[in-house]
């Protein structure tokens, strides 16, 4: 198991346990920072708190010693389980805003695919 730590808080509803997680090393090119490899797979997030992430390196099959502080921590939903959107005939959404700065919506939008008749 792998725990990296974060300087801040995650702040990400959509993490959950179960996601992938990956990393890649960004290089400084033209002043901004950008990485041009492939994201590499540190594995399974088993655990989540406000300021890190436990993960099982096994399934991504490397080490602690592999991830440097400066890389960049990104994670993937499992697409064997995330296959589709919605499916039935109702569906509810809550929006929450995070921030404590004043922020206004313009607007939201949905697809809609009939799936059975």
């Amino acid at each position: 198991m792998i725990t990296i730590n974060f300087t801040g808080d995650i702040n990400n509803d959509s993490l959950q346990i179960g996601d992938l997680a990956y990393f890649v090393t960004p290089s400084l090119s033209g002043g901004f920072e950008q990485s041009t490899t492939t994201p590499t797979l540190i594995g399974s997030i088993e655990g989540i708190t406000a300021t890190s992430i436990d993960v099982d390196e096994s399934v991504g099959n490397i080490s602690a010693n592999d991830i440097s502080p400066s890389d960049f921590i990104m994670f993937a939903k499992d697409s064997s389980i995330n296959l589709s959107g919605l499916v039935g005939y109702y569906a509810e959404v809550y929006i929450k805003n995070n921030s404590t700065e004043k922020a206004e919506m313009f607007s939201i939008a949905s697809g809609i695919t009939p799936s059975s008749k």
